[in-house]
């Protein structure tokens, strides 16, 4: 049974690209310990920034809520090689992003233009981006965090679903062919 009709294929290509682009790719709660206070940290990760909520103890102008995802590896609070796997990812997700935009302008052009099904390489692409941000979720994890990566799940089963995708036709004959 198919997941996806042959002739929706495209239209799941660009859309689930944008979903991933959009949804939080991590959330975590971290219960912690400061200065014989309660405090709750949830952070939530999107693909380009960082939101920060510190909750039970106030910093005053140096609570950082928002982090760029270019600024994280100088972000010396969470484990580094976390913080650059993260930055791959943004930089990867470029790559289905543009694609994406390339396919939703001109789908039959894009198709005769490359050599492999763009379909294909989408999911290809939301599958390594999932990786990536799996193995930076693995990373930031430690024992008193719960992480929930949502978005990094989306990604991998979007990638999957493109991957897996029947792209031929009803007469047997590909669509990309």
């Amino acid at each position: 049974m198919a997941w996806v009709k042959s002739e929706y294929a495209a239209e799941l290509a660009v859309l689930s690209t944008w979903l991933v682009a959009l949804l939080p790719w991590s959330g975590a709660l971290v219960p912690i310990q400061f200065g014989g206070r309660d405090v709750t940290v949830i952070v939530i990760r999107f693909l380009y920034f960082r939101l920060q909520y510190i909750f039970g103890i106030s910093f005053g102008n140096q609570e950082q809520v928002w982090l760029w995802v270019f600024d994280a590896p100088t972000f010396t609070q969470t484990a580094p090689i976390a913080n650059w796997a993260w930055v791959a990812a943004a930089a990867i997700s470029l790559l289905p992003l543009a694609l994406s935009l390339l396919y939703y302008v001109d789908e039959e052009q894009l198709e005769d233009a490359l050599p492999i099904d763009p379909v294909r390489l989408q999911g290809g692409l939301l599958a390594l981006l999932g990786l990536v941000l799996g193995f930076s979720t693995v990373l930031f994890w430690t024992g008193q965090m719960y992480t929930l990566p949502i978005g990094t799940l989306f990604a991998l089963g979007f990638g999957y679903l493109l991957l897996t995708v029947d792209r031929t036709g009803s007469d047997g004959a590909t669509d990309d062919a």
